[in-house]
């Protein structure tokens, strides 16, 4: 009963947090490198606007919240890419191996920034360069209690500019409660917590991000419709609102859509998912302002 009782507390605490975070000012707003932490290249996430249904166990969802893939046995490996704006794009590979007891996970990441031109105080173009940023994870994840999850990441992180470079270390937290209403969990999840070598001479902050919500699963049939709300805040940024569903009309088929609230320029997101044999294929949209390319997601995952 003592630990049951620890452990809501410690949710409770970790649900709160965005909220306080909002209050913080950020005087530092603009100063964190490492931005492409606070994206995914995950095409189930990004066509949920970037929250991720996680009673559905889809592939990598340890990135988003490290105690996700905790809800069944699973082995598989997935390769996801993104195009960005312009030449940028974003590769991931993913491994998991898991049961609803325990879950282990490896992930790479890398933003390749395509290539740049290098100017001198007057405009002049002087060379070029090809900015990188990359991150290697490793994750755990243990079902304390039937009914508590949690998990953690520890990564290594490297950018690299024009004639500089940093490293640093990295950890997320998470946490899920599978609540006594049926098909409904809640969680929470702090990201980006670490360190980083000075690149120059000034240290580089992690974007540091709390979120928390909740998902929602119904069953009509054989059709399966499930849905999350999630508050999320970073050092940097206002607070966000993601709210995405997902609607499964077939096993093998996965029609997606999010929203998200308190961004610049993004706003809707969709994307399909098809099953066939042990591959699962993965597509999303996410549509940007004028201003900015939409940016397409693809990706492939072996059941093994």
């Amino acid at each position: 009963m003592e630990v049951s009782v620890r452990l809501r507390l410690l949710m409770l605490s970790l649900m709160f947090l965005p909220l306080l975070a909002e209050a913080e000012i950020n005087s530092n707003a603009g100063e964190y490198g490492f931005q492409f932490l606070q994206t995914t290249a995950n095409p189930v996430a990004a066509a949920l606007a970037g929250t991720g249904v996680y009673a559905l166990n889809y592939p990598g969802a340890y990135i988003q919240n490290p105690a996700a893939n905790l809800t069944g046995d699973n082995l598989y490996a997935s390769a996801f890419h993104s195009r960005w704006l312009l030449d940028t794009n974003s590769t991931q590979l993913i491994y998991g191996k898991g049961s609803r007891q325990f879950h282990f996970g490896l992930a790479a990441r890398m933003l390749d920034y395509g290539t740049i031109e290098s100017r001198d105080e007057t405009g002049l173009i002087i060379g070029e360069y090809h900015p990188l940023d990359a991150n290697l994870l490793a994750n755990f994840a243990y079902r304390l209690h039937p009914d508590h999850l949690v998990g953690i990441n520890l990564g290594l992180l490297y950018e690299k500019l024009d004639a500089s470079s940093c490293y640093g270390l990295s950890t997320d937290f998470g946490y899920i409660y599978l609540s006594p209403l049926v098909n409904t969990q809640l969680f929470a999840t702090v990201r980006n917590l670490g360190y980083t070598t000075k690149m120059d001479r000034e240290r580089i902050d992690l974007p540091l991000i709390w979120e928390t919500g909740f998902n929602h699963g119904h069953t009509f049939g054989t059709q399966i419709v499930n849905g999350q709300l999630s508050v999320s805040k970073a050092l940097d940024t206002n607070l966000h609102l993601n709210m995405g569903i997902e609607y499964k009309p077939l096993s093998e088929l996965s029609l997606r859509a999010g929203y998200k609230y308190g961004y610049d320029e993004e706003s809707f997101t969709t994307g399909i998912g098809i099953a066939v044999y042990d591959f699962q294929i993965d597509y999303a949209w996410v549509p940007n302002s004028d201003l900015l390319n939409d940016v397409h997601t693809f990706g492939l995952t072996y059941h093994f």
